[in-house]
């Protein structure tokens, strides 16, 4: 039978909407990508591709390009209050930071090369307008003339346009704040290390420094414990570093010289948060990534869990011939158990980096952490490795792949 629905929009720029792209033209879907950054995208923030992430994009035919493009990171480094040298445990294995622009780079190069002209693209523009009826969506856009498409996929990060539009209920009711604003600044290699992330611990706040590709340069990420998240866009340049300088001005290690670099660099600060909803799709609207759920921010899932609902997506739309009720469907059921393991891990590394303790509490926990990591480098010298990253281990890439590669 020829596929139904396959005139599909894609609103949004990043990893899932680029993924999502290859994956429907590979389908014989005509997807349309709406893109309000396309030309126009900076060099943006670092991201962390998880293990099951880079097997999606081997699965893809993207991998290498991704890994020519990042770093692994090898080694991560607990500072301990007290020890000159960091305790050192590996580092996941098959883990990789990269650029978002050079990670969605690679993806749209693939798009271009696999999909013979299927994926079209409307560049620095946005959804404004959606009107479902039991046919089709009619959208309109903020530069460009109003058309009208099957489907509708919201892939346009955790403040989305689409899920804006298309689901009841104000922005804040999907959103999750999980107690911790972060600052986030690109330094010098401060640290001088390679292929490693660092962190430090201190009553109600912490610090997380992460090796870019390169190894002259890295990021730093302050985490900083607050009843109420920081409304993104309300402070100015220099009231956002009185704040992190409030937070971390007394602390030794290397934060005299981070909050020395900060002042350097574009300093960015948000309030981590996630996104929960309880359905994914609204009639002919469906939501991809972090529009859907977003797994906040330093659990290394993002990139991966985009990547998974995208093929997921994909593969249930093929599978159905385009039927979207019965796509839609499928596709939560196969990705929402791996998005619940993805959305337990910013919580207990936000616990972990900045613990909600006092001094003494906080000494505790870093004696722990210690006793860990020794076991940790015990069980590598007996050849064994705990397993750090189970997220989506369970997922089935190949059935989606096999159904697609078909």
């Amino acid at each position: 039978m020829p596929i139904s629905n396959r005139n599909v929009l894609v609103s949004g720029g990043g990893v899932a909407a680029s993924a999502l792209a290859v994956w429907l033209a590979r389908g014989g879907f005509a997807p349309t990508v709406v893109d309000p950054a396309r030309g126009a995208r900076s060099k943006g923030a670092h991201v962390e591709v998880s293990g099951p992430g880079m097997a999606l994009l081997d699965r893809m035919g993207a991998g290498e390009a991704v890994r020519a493009l990042g770093a692994p990171v090898a080694e991560v480094h607990t500072h301990v209050s007290g020890r000159r040298e960091p305790v050192r445990v590996p580092g996941e294995p098959g883990c990789l930071t990269v650029r978002h622009d050079h990670l969605v780079g690679a993806l749209r190069e693939e798009a271009e090369q696999a999909d013979t002209g299927q994926v079209k693209y409307l560049p620095r523009d946005t959804v404004t307008a959606l009107e479902q009826d039991e046919e089709g969506v009619d959208v309109a856009f903020a530069n460009s003339p109003g058309r009208r498409f099957d489907l509708v996929v919201g892939a346009d990060g955790p403040h989305s346009p689409v899920r804006a539009l298309a689901f009841a209920g104000p922005d804040a009711n999907h959103l999750r704040y999980l107690g911790a604003n972060t600052a986030v600044f690109e330094t010098r290699n401060i640290l001088g290390t390679d292929s490693a992330m660092a962190w430090h611990m201190w009553p109600h706040r912490g610090c997380v420094v992460t090796t870019l590709p390169g190894a002259d340069r890295a990021e730093a990420v302050f985490l900083m414990r607050d009843r109420f998240p920081v409304r993104e866009g309300s402070l100015d340049r220099s009231a956002r570093q009185r704040l992190v300088e409030e937070f971390f001005g007394q602390d030794g290690w290397k934060v005299p010289e981070l909050l020395r670099a900060m002042g350097e660099g574009d300093l960015k600060i948000a309030p981590a948060t996630q996104v929960r909803m309880d359905v994914w799709a609204h009639n002919r609207v469906v939501l991809v990534g972090d529009a859907a759920y977003a797994p906040g921010p330093l659990s290394g899932q993002g990139p991966a869990m985009a990547l998974m609902g995208a093929l997921a997506l994909a593969g249930e739309l093929v599978a159905a011939e385009g039927d979207h009720d019965r796509a839609f469907f499928s596709y939560e059921a196969a990705v929402r158990p791996s998005v619940r393991e993805a959305q337990a891990v910013a919580p207990y590394v936000i616990d972990s980096v900045a613990p909600e303790t006092g001094r003494y509490e906080t000494w505790i926990r870093e004696r722990a952490e210690v006793a860990l990591a020794r076991g940790t480098q015990m069980m590598g010298r007996l050849g064994l490795r705990p397993p750090l990253d189970t997220t989506g281990r369970e997922f089935a890439v190949e059935r989606y792949a096999s159904v697609l590669d078909a």
